[in-house]
């Protein structure tokens, strides 16, 4: 049944991020000053690749008309280049932990009268409606983003303020609309085919390479009347079924779907707190898998999240190595890093050799203390499923709207995973975690969420340094979650760097615990 308007809080849509030449310039002027003296900023554009089939409905004629259009656009006049400022610098994170950012939005029956839709058609907006908008033009929502494939950005557009903050925050009165609890319904065939051809059609396919793509995007149905999932679509193209290639630059989009059945996602994992408020476009459930089909070792981050009957599935391998031989069987096994620190471009690298567990007993650690669960393949299996972190404490992004109205100014904040090392699930073996058996590398997961709607959330972003502390002194970067003392008294570390220091302070003074040794 489709939802009406009115009643929905929150669309998705792929954009493609796009740069035009600074104004007043060619864009084959490559000498030009001007050019060079504009921020990079000023020239970012957020192109409409795909709608929400719910939105697409609720514009009706204009939804095709929207395809290609740009993001800013449709932001409020007074707030458009400063948000176009801070998505610029969230896209420009190669990762997938995404952001959020706080503006204000053209309403539906706005976007559509700027699209041409003559008044005769476009009917007044519902009365219900008055106390949840700005105005007759726009709304406040949290733009979401996160990469979905190269080239290609997942977004969602959360309507921030409640009709009703007890219906609208209930799970069981979902179906009453204005929910928190956002999502699609089931995708029809004709609406995955659709978002299939026009991501086709937006974007160009780099040249391959021998190995698989480093982003991939899935869209699975999470219908409880189907399961496992039915995967939807996937992009870039996977390898034909029944294929025998290899060493092509495809993949198996299978193997990847397979990688999300085995992560768990109990939305119970999530409980918001008194005065939190839980949207699903900002809860992502994460995992880290290391795998070695194709001839590669890959180390692949994850990123999952569901919406009401559909999952988005967003992959990044993050580190590739080739292996000897296909058929090779002599090789070592080698133990993870295990500090509990997050992975990130100041933390400890990973091993420079290939991890590749390979007879029988062989295997490695999952990192951050986790219990990685062994593939269901069988003895030879090549990859390693991930299970995610349970949750943790850690930030609220805003707290109520009447800070916004005041300063008129967008809100942004980076989506970031939980530090710390997650209490062992139910069951777990104590002492040494289980080792897996002759598959892939040990896995990890992390379960991100960010409040919505007006309320707390679940996630510290970054933030810049106290006081005249221009960068950490360590690494050089200009953001983290939480600065942290050096030696000199000083908060002028990363939380990375402080976290290494620590241990490292602690290792030179005869503090740290031994680590337990892996059984082989």
């Amino acid at each position: 049944m489709q939802q009406r308007q009115g009643a929905v809080r929150c669309y998705w849509a792929l954009l493609a991020p796009q740069y035009t030449s600074a104004p007043g310039t060619h864009p084959s002027s490559s000498s030009s000053s001007q050019a060079a003296a504009a921020p990079a900023h000023q020239s970012l554009e957020l192109q409409f690749v795909s709608l929400d089939p719910v939105l697409s409905a609720h514009l009706a004629r204009q939804g095709a008309q929207m395809v290609n259009r740009d993001v800013m656009q449709f932001i409020h006049p007074v707030e458009r280049e400063q948000a176009r400022g801070d998505l610029y610098n969230a896209i420009q994170s190669d990762d997938l932990q995404g952001s959020v950012t706080r503006l204000r939005f053209a309403r539906v029956s706005r976007i559509k009268a700027l699209l041409g839709c003559p008044p005769q058609d476009n009917p007044v907006p519902n009365e219900d409606l008055l106390a949840v908008c700005e105005d007759d033009d726009y709304v406040i929502i949290d733009l979401v983003l996160n990469w979905a494939a190269d080239g290609l950005l997942l977004a969602f557009f959360h309507a921030i303020k409640d009709k009703d903050s007890v219906a609208n925050n209930d799970p069981g009165r979902r179906q009453e609309g204005w929910s928190n609890y956002c999502g699609s319904e089931t995708m029809l065939p004709e609406h995955t085919q659709a978002v299939q051809s026009s991501i086709s059609a937006a974007l160009t396919l780099p040249p391959r390479t021998r190995h698989p793509p480093t982003r991939i995007f899935q869209l699975y149905s999470s219908s409880a009347s189907q399961y496992p999932q039915q995967l939807l679509l996937t992009w870039p193209p996977p390898r034909p079924p029944n294929s025998t290639g290899m060493f092509d630059g495809l993949y198996d989009a299978d193997e990847y779907a397979d990688l999300m059945r085995h992560v768990d996602m109990d939305p119970s994992q999530l409980a918001a707190k008194p005065g939190e408020v839980r949207t699903n476009c900002t809860t992502r459930f994460g995992a880290e898998h290391s795998i070695r089909t194709e001839g590669v070792y890959r180390h692949v981050t994850s990123v999952f999240i569901p919406y009401g009957g559909v999952i988005f599935a967003c992959f990044q391998t993050t580190k590739v190595y080739d292996l000897p031989t296909i058929n090779s069987t002599a090789v070592t096994t080698q133990q993870q890093p295990t500090s509990a620190a997050p992975p990130s471009a100041s933390s400890e690298p990973w091993p420079t050799s290939p991890v590749v567990p390979g007879g029988p007993g062989g295997g490695v650690q999952g990192r951050g203390g986790e219990w990685p669960q062994r593939g269901t393949g069988g003895p030879g299996s090549d990859y390693e499923y991930a299970q995610p972190h349970y949750p943790q404490d850690a930030y609220r992004p805003h707290s109520g709207y009447a800070g916004y109205d005041q300063a008129q100014q967008p809100f942004h904040a980076r989506l970031a995973s939980s530090e710390n090392t997650p209490t062992p699930p139910r069951g777990a073996p104590g002492g040494v975690p289980g080792v897996p058996g002759a598959g892939g590398g040990g896995g990890v997961g992390v379960v991100v969420g960010v409040g919505g709607g007006g309320g707390g959330g679940s996630t510290r972003p970054l933030v810049r340094p106290p006081g005249d502390v221009e960068k950490c002194r360590g690494c050089g970067t200009r953001e983290s979650p939480e600065w942290r003392k050096g030696e000199n008294g000083v908060k002028d570390l990363c939380n990375a760097c402080g976290l290494k220091l620590a241990r490292a302070v602690a290792k030179r003074e005869g503090r740290q615990k031994p680590r337990k040794k892996d059984k082989v």
